[in-house]
This record gives structure tokens, sequence and C-alpha cells, in this order.
């Protein structure tokens, strides 16, 4: 199942070992030769543990009896950490994780790592990602048929040109009469050609302007549709699938990869057909003319499919980086401006523009390395297309002068019309041969976008999901949940809230509070277990249901672009603005609001930042007041705010939360000392339930929480105390 590489044996011999896992045992490799066989069921736990210069894996029984396995240097020490987990959680429930990602996911038919692709770049069909892109045309088919209806059209005109240049050439330009000595001109009939060139060209240009104004029509829908629904399946997706993209990337597919989709439409969708049908029509129509003159024509075609064969990888490997350096230059400049105010605040603005250099230099050469394979190559394939026309001009000279028999005679006309359509033929070909080039920069996208689209999420909703009108009980019942299914969180968690209560749910930080509350917004699935409200687990209500009724007040507050009237209005759009007064004023936000510039008017800026962060925190509560919601989760709502001002916005809370079920996470334990029962976490464990004075008196892990809390707020008293001393004597 996995085969980790380790490079230390006996914790000094240097070798090249693996350790394999299958589902029942370790297999213990160095230098190819299988040491030893461990089965998983021999011992209770493995482990990694961390030394002066190296790491071992160690397994352990009875708290006594401890196995070495291997050893490794420290680079190596989370994937091996990583298996320990897998085991451990296999011993504990019989189930073997067999998607970790502890080690790079490899394509099953070449072995070359997938680097983040849900397929092989190099073996996925290309094919099959563009059947998926021309199957997204059927909504816009009728146009799309009348650009490929006028483009044919347009290459049947093209086809008669070399015709009537033939007639005008052998008829009029060298006059069929040489031999009576008559060179007179029928220009009634010359007249008549001129105009049906003229005519080929109108009726050419009317053609092209149709064509061009239904492929830009369905080109520019088909790139509307796309950024719609990958933006759409972006909000869709579960947080485990949004956490492993970053903004920068999610972005980059939804505006750069679309963008490409849409000019390759615009450009190559339906020329694709018209340039092969033309080609075959072409082909059809030389042959007939002359076949020997023909196979001339046709004669450098192999060796030109050749050398686009062997140059296809190559190029597409090129545009693969450059995407890929693209995109995190794409990340790396969303993360610099998203972050402008710590960028400033720790003074790196000269690193941060050394990495913007390095990244945009990475893309850049990326691209032009790209560039330099196609354009060394490009040359030499047109040159040894060319060798055709050198042929057919050479043969055919003859053929008008009648030296060589054996292949027929020529009329001049006939080789013009000829090299004509020969010039007909190369031009798909030269089309064609430049797919490569093309295919492999618009697949990249396409494959991403499609990736995003068809990525299933872990959290929807069930075929029969109910909207249910909640009342306000909440349960977790025998609840574990690990955002890596071998490494829980929570741990056989048991407990009931009852409606219209107050909990606060407090412990060490990375015990699991955030989790707790994550799953009742069903921002993630339980791994075991159920929670349920009112009785119905939530997976059976619907999503929109769920969160439409549910208030979060969360501890990092996001405030959109626009006015500060726009920002609490979020939470209810209909909501009249005596509403957001009466919820601002609830949220102790309206007097800071009406001092503003513009009142609830004023601009808040990129993420608010013309706003204090106790503002901020304001206007999200405000937010969540006028959402009247039947549940309200404040996670240290009241973090960024002074002491006083706490104290008010407590009291608005609390009229606020009359009849309904507040969960409320604060690391000051004092503001959740008036809660209705406490929730204490401990390692991911419900380690105490209880109130506030019956915790204490138990002197178990809340006891020992709020001890230590008083402790450092005296120490920082006693700090400030000092300093002031310092200064007064000063």
């Amino acid at each position: 199942m996995f085969s980790v590489p380790f490079n230390l044996y006996k914790k000094k011999e240097k070798v090249n070992g693996h350790l394999c896992c299958t589902h029942e045992e370790f297999l213990v490799y160095v230098n190819d030769e299988l040491r030893e066989t461990i089965r998983y069921d021999e011992y209770d736990e493995y482990a990694c543990e961390q030394l002066v210069g190296c790491s071992m894996m160690v397994a352990r029984k009875d708290d006594v009896t401890k196995k070495y396995i291997c050893s490794f240097t420290q680079d190596s020490f989370i994937a091996f950490a990583e298996v320990a987990k897998i085991v451990n959680h296999y011993l504990t429930t019989g189930i073997f994780v067999e998607k970790s990602g502890i080690d790079e996911p490899k394509c099953p038919k070449c072995h070359l790592p997938l680097d983040g692709y849900a397929e092989c770049p190099y073996c996925s069909s290309k094919l099959r990602v563009f059947t998926k892109l021309f199957k997204r045309l059927a909504p816009y088919k009728l146009p799309f048929a009348a650009a490929v209806l006028c483009t044919i059209l347009a290459e049947l005109v093209n086809v008669i040109t070399p015709y009537i240049n033939r007639i005008l050439v052998d008829d009029y330009v060298i006059p069929a009469q040489e031999a009576t000595g008559d060179y007179s001109i029928g220009w009634s009939g010359f007249a008549i050609l001129c105009c049906a060139l003229l005519g080929s060209v109108l009726i050419s240009t009317i053609l092209d302007f149709v064509n061009m104004k239904a492929s830009r029509h369905v080109a520019l829908n088909l790139g509307q549709d796309l950024r719609q629904d990958v933006f759409n399946k972006t909000l869709d997706l579960s947080m485990s699938s949004i956490s492993k993209k970053t903004a920068g990337e999610l972005i980059s597919r939804v505006s750069n990869d679309a963008n490409k989709i849409q000019s390759f439409i615009t450009d190559y969708g339906k020329d694709a057909i018209i340039r092969i049908l033309s080609l075959i029509i072409v082909s059809i129509i030389i042959f007939i003319m002359n076949w020997k003159l023909a196979l001339l024509a046709i004669l450098p075609i192999p060796f030109v499919i050749f050398i686009v064969d062997r140059i296809h990888n190559t190029i597409n490997m090129h545009f693969r980086r450059s995407w890929r350096f693209s995109n995190e230059h794409s990340k790396l400049l969303h993360d610099a401006l998203n972050g402008i105010r710590v960028v400033k605040s720790c003074g790196t603005e000269e690193q941060e523009i050394e990495k913007y250099r390095v990244a945009s230099s990475k893309w850049a050469k990326a691209a032009g390395d790209a560039e330099i394979v196609w354009n060394l190559v490009w040359p030499i394939m047109d040159f040894v297309l060319t060798f055709g026309n050198y042929f057919i001009l050479f043969f055919g000279s003859k053929m008008i002068l009648g030296v060589m028999p054996s292949w027929g005679t020529m009329t001049l006309g006939e080789l013009t019309q000829f090299t004509s359509y020969v010039s007909m033929l190369y031009m798909p070909l030269r089309w064609l041969m430049r797919l490569p080039r093309t295919f492999s920069d618009v697949s990249v996208s396409a494959s991403k976008v499609f990736e995003i689209l068809e990525e299933q999420t872990d959290v929807r909703d069930s075929k029969d999901c109910i909207d249910l009108d909640i009342k306000g009980d909440i349960e977790f019942d025998h609840v574990y949940f690990g955002y890596k299914v071998y490494n829980p969180v929570l741990k056989d968690v048991t407990c009931k809230i009852e409606q219209g209560k107050m909990i606060g749910i407090v412990g060490h930080s990375g015990v699991g509070k955030s989790t707790m509350i994550n799953l009742i917004l069903r921002l993630y699935d339980v791994t075991q277990g159920s929670v349920k409200i009112d009785g119905v687990d939530i997976r059976n209500i619907s999503q929109q249901s769920l969160r439409s009724q549910v208030g979060v007040v969360l501890q990092e507050t996001y405030l959109f672009e626009g006015s500060v009237l726009d920002n609490i209005r979020y939470a209810k759009p209909d909501a009249t603005f005596e509403e957001i007064i009466q919820a601002s004023k609830v949220a102790h936000a309206h007097e800071f609001i009406t001092k503003l510039p513009d009142g609830y008017n004023t601009k808040v800026g990129n993420k608010g930042h013309t706003l204090s962060g106790g503002e901020r925190q304001r206007i999200a509560i405000a937010r969540a007041i006028l959402h009247d919601p039947k549940i309200i989760i404040l996670d240290e709502a009241t973090a960024s705010l002074d002491t006083e001002t706490e104290k008010q916005i407590q009291e608005g809370l609390n009229e606020l939360c009359k009849g309904r079920t507040t969960i409320a996470i604060a690391h000051r334990l004092s503001t959740l000392s008036n809660a209705d029962r406490l929730i204490v976490l401990d390692k991911g464990r419900l380690a105490e339930m209880g109130t506030h004075d019956e915790l204490m008196r138990k002197k178990n892990v809340y006891y020992s929480l709020v001890m230590a809390q008083r402790k450092t707020t005296k120490m920082k008293k006693a700090d400030i105390g000092a300093a002031a001393d310092v200064k007064v004597n000063a």
C-alpha cells in the first residue's frame, strides 16, 4: 500500500532502505534485501521518536516492550509519522486507509508523480478532455452550426477560385488561338470572370463576418458559463476540498483558464472540423487532376507527422510547467495583496518584491522555454512541408514543356490551378501542425477546469433531506472526527445542549472547540457517530435550511467590499433600514457608525481596513443579530474589544440570546462564568460538563484552566504595576 524510503539502519548505518506497508504487515528492506517482517497486530502502538540528528520508528507493547524498526533523517519524519497514524488507526478500527497523501500519488501507467493533478498529464486522453468541452456547446448549437456552415461555404468559394484563375490563364492570358495568330481577347468573357472573382471575394467576406459574429457569440457565452459553473461549484465544495487549494489557484481557474478555453473555441473550435474537411476535399481534387503530382505533394507529410508525434510530449510538458509557475505566481500575488498589512507592519516589502520577482522570472522562463522549443521545431516542419511545392513546380514545368511524355502534358493554367490547390492543402496541414502547441496549452486549462467541475464534494445534501424549522436542541452522539480520518480531533464526544440554554466550550488550544462548531454548521461531516438537531441527524437536513437558522460570529471577522450597511444587511438582504439600526444598537455599533464620514453608507475598504478590530467585530455581531437565528454561535466574538465595550455588547448579546440556543467559545473563562453549562474538552475528549461552580468544586481540568489563567492575569497586572513605578520614578 505504501513504500517509504529510509536512509539509516541501526541509527548509524547508511543504507538504501524501504519500509513497505501491506494490509497486514511491515516489510523492512535494506539495500534491496528483505531484513524483517513485522505483523501490525504483534504490537499495541507504532510511533516515531525524534532523536538528535535523526529519528526512528518504533513499535510498543504493554508500555514496556519497544522494538526498533528503522531510522531516518529528520526530513522524512512527517511521512513516517503518517504511516504510524495509519497503522494505529487500523489497529483501533480494522480499517486500513488507502488514501493518505503521505506519498506523492503516481500514475499507474507511467509511474510519474501526478504533481497535484487528478489524472496523469502525460497519459490522460486529451481527446476526452476536448470531448467534454465540445459537449458544453449544446446550448449554442444553432449559432455554432451557423459558424460551421459559413466556414464550409467560404471554403467552397475558395475551392472554386483556382478554377476561375485557370480559365483566365489558359483562355485569356495565353489565348488558345495562337496557331491562327488571332490574339484578340473576349472582353465580355474576361469581364464576367473578373466579376466572378470579385463576387467570390465579396461572398467570402460576408461569410467570414457572419462566421466571426456567430463564433464570438458562442465563445463569449461558453466562457461566461464556464466561469459561472466553476464559481458555483467552488462555493458548493466542502471546506476540506477548498482548504486543499489556495484562493489564488481558484481565482486562476475561474478567470485565466476559462478565458483560454473561450479563446480556443473562438479561434480553433469550429476550425478543427473545417480544416479536416478542407483537407479531404482538396486531396480528392488534386488526385483527380493528376495523381502523380498529388503523390509528390503529400510526400513530405509523413515526415512532418513523425516530427509532430516526437515533440508532442515535450511541448506538453513545457506548457504544463508554464501553467504550474503561472499558478504559483497567482498564489503569491494574492497572498501578498491580501496580507499587505502584515507585509508593511513587518517591513518585508523587499522580501515580497524579491519573492515576486523570482516567481515571475520562473513563469517567464518556463513560458519562454515552451516558445523556444516550438519555434525551433516549427521552421523545420514548415521547411520539410515546402519540398512538396518544389517537386510540383519542377515536374509540372517539364509536363508543360512536354519533356516527360510518360507523365502526360499540362497547361500553364492547369499548373496554376494545381499549385493553388496544393497551397490550400498545406494551409490546413500547417494549421494542424500547430495543434500540439495549442492543444498542450489549452488542455492544461481545460483539465484543471473540469477537475473542479467534476469534483465530488464530501458534504452534500441527501436525496430525502428536509427543511427543518429548528427549535434548538443539539446532541453529539459518540462523535469522532478528524481532518484526516486516522488522526481524530474529537474522540467519542457525547453531550446534549438543551434549547434556549447558553453553553460555553472551553479547553486548551487545539482540543477541538472550533471543530465542534464546524460540525454543527456541517462544514464537515463526522467520521463516526452523529450530530442531531431537534432529534434529526443534520445530514438529513438541507444545508441551506440548517445554516439559514444559525447565526455565527467567528473569531476572524470578515467584512466584504462595500458599505457598512451592505455588510450588516448581508445576513438578511431584504431587511429594512430600521431593522439594521436596531441590530446595530443591540451590538453597540450604532454610536460609532453614526460618527463615520458617511454613516451607514461609509465604505469599509478591503476587508474593512478603515475600521478598528473592535468596530469590525461589532458590525459582525450586528450582522448575526439581524440574521435572527435559532442557534447562535460565538467564536471569540468579543476577543478584539476592550473590557468596557465587551460588557456593553455582552448586555446586548444577553438580550439576543433569550429563548435561543447559544454556544460560545472564549479563552477568557470569566466571560463564560454565567453560562448555563460548560463543556470542557481535553485532548479531543469530553473531560467534564457542568456549571462554573460545579466544575470548580471538582478541581479537575476546568479548575486547572481557571487557576492557570488567574495566575497569568496576576503576573500581567504585576508587570503593568512595575512598569508604572518605573515610569513614575523616571
